[in-house]
């Protein structure tokens, strides 16, 4: 199995199915070392997406509860070849463990990187949903694989992995932003309103009357840093919470947020009537509505 890169440089090469396999492997192993502090342990980065080229280095996130006691584990891990590179006060909201040549002092070669992350938090989101959001929209991928092939040769000798790296940044914050609403395709979801119906919003230069509960849910974020905005069809009197499904998301072309759109479980909207319930807000951006 070809594996690993010299440390500092970039190169892609085709999906190898011996990827997953060493991916499993590893995952196995960390769950045999750190046992039940291992909450969930998963295959990201683009070599665990099949239809794209990656640099054949595996990457894993590993979510756990208590940083701490990973730490404490850190000679066990560097005795089956897990060297630890940076602690959470230098990557936020991350240990980061590395495998490779370069890491025990035999060669310049690095093959794995293990992100351990808090389980349930933003970092583990953002790992499982870009991956999923790629494997599930293969134009997307492919959007990404053509980036990724044009900054390897722009960038192929040492020092250009940061420049790689870099590169990347944009696709891959607009890339989350998506994924995040995507990810809420279908699922019951909780509500708080703060802006229920009759609600007036005087905005720089014109006043919005609200036709429809609109709020966020408690504790995810959205593109603009706020809580997630959701937009609640189907229900005609003023709300101050409830619980519903997502049904949709407006994608905004020419915004930081997308939004999503919810209803009472069981009731259906064509993409049409969902347009036109959000259109009073809506109408101000390049939108695009979205159902699957």
């Amino acid at each position: 199995m070809e594996l690993g890169l010299k440390r500092g440089t970039v190169a892609l090469m085709p999906h190898r199915r011996e990827w997953e396999d060493e991916a499993e492997r590893i995952a196995n192993e960390l769950r045999g070392i750190l046992g039940n502090l291992v909450a969930d342990v998963q295959h990201v980065g683009s070599t665990s997406i099949a239809t794209i080229m990656a640099k054949p280095i595996v990457d894993i996130a590993l979510a756990v509860n208590d940083f701490d006691a990973v730490i404490a584990k850190r000679d066990e891990l560097q005795a089956a070849g897990y060297y630890y590179r940076k602690h959470k006060d230098d990557l936020p909201d991350q240990l980061l463990f590395a495998r490779g040549s370069y890491y025990d002092g035999t060669g310049d070669v690095q093959t794995h990187f293990i992100h351990v992350v808090k389980a349930g938090g933003t970092v583990w989101r953002d790992y499982l949903n870009f991956r999923d959001y790629l494997r599930a929209k293969p134009d997307k991928a492919r959007e990404y694989e053509a980036l990724k092939l044009r900054l390897a040769n722009e960038c192929p000798i040492d020092s250009g992995r940061e420049r790689y790296l870099a590169g990347k940044h944009d696709f891959i914050t607009s890339t989350l932003r998506h994924a995040l609403v995507w990810s809420y395709l279908g699922r019951l979801i909780h509500i708080v309103i703060d802006r229920p119906v009759g609600y007036v919003h005087q905005k720089e230069k014109y006043t919005l009357t609200y036709p429809i509960n609109y709020g966020y849910i408690p504790g995810v974020l959205g593109g603009d840093g706020e809580e997630l905005d959701v937009y609640l069809l189907g229900v005609t009197e003023p709300l101050s919470e409830e619980d519903c499904r997502v049904i949709a998301y407006a994608e905004r072309k020419d915004d930081v947020e997308d939004k999503l759109i919810a209803a009472p479980d069981g009731t259906a909207f064509t993409k049409d009537e969902i347009a036109s319930a959000v259109n009073f807000q809506e109408k101000w951006y390049d939108t695009r509505i979205v159902t699957e």
